[in-house]
């Protein structure tokens, strides 16, 4: 179910960042306001929607600005890509700074630039479904970062995998290809 932010004078009809009018879709509740969906998109892709629901509007700002202040050291990143999968794992040796990216040309997906010293932990989680066999195979970094406590990305394909199958064993051994490029390197 949406929630709605309600006003004195009724509901709200403009973004509390941008003052843009807000749509139906793609718009975010925010602690105290709305973001329209231009805004959302500024965002980090590992926001969720519970984190948008507990950020004021001026926490969302400082997120904005971070994401402005990130595509600018992106231009200067300078790391290779150590695991390619449906999420590619970028990290330069030198200044231990890493991304994790769907895309190769993670600069224009302005991919989070991260240090690998924010890491608290890494590890390998499977997302289980309701009222369906099997899982997801995820991999979780728990962080010490400004912006967000942690981030999770699947590592399979396709969801809802059988433990038994060829596919499971395959999404949990590259699962480890990240966890163990990242934890070498801490």
């Amino acid at each position: 179910m949406e929630k709605i932010l309600l006003r004195e004078n009724g509901l709200q009809e403009n973004c509390s960042v941008c003052g843009n009018k807000l749509t139906r879709f793609g718009s975010k509740v925010l602690k105290d306001g709305m973001l329209c969906r231009n805004c959302a998109k500024l965002a980090s892709e590992w926001l969720e929607d519970a984190d948008f629901a507990e950020m004021t509007v001026e926490q969302i700002r400082e997120h904005l600005a971070y994401r402005q202040e990130n595509r600018e050291k992106l231009a200067e990143f300078k790391g290779s890509k150590v695991v390619d999968g449906k999420y590619s794992l970028f990290i330069d040796d030198e200044s231990k700074d890493f991304l994790i990216s769907k895309r190769s040309d993670y600069v224009q997906d302005n991919a989070d630039l991260l240090n690998i010293n924010e890491i608290r932990k890494v590890r390998i989680v499977e997302r289980k479904y309701l009222n369906k066999d099997g899982s997801d195979v995820c991999v979780q970094l728990l962080l010490r970062h400004p912006q967000f406590s942690s981030l999770k990305f699947q590592v399979n394909e396709f969801g809802c995998l059988n433990r038994d199958s060829e596919e499971y064993q395959q999404a949990l051994k590259q699962a480890y290809e990240y966890v163990n490029a990242l934890k070498e390197r801490k």
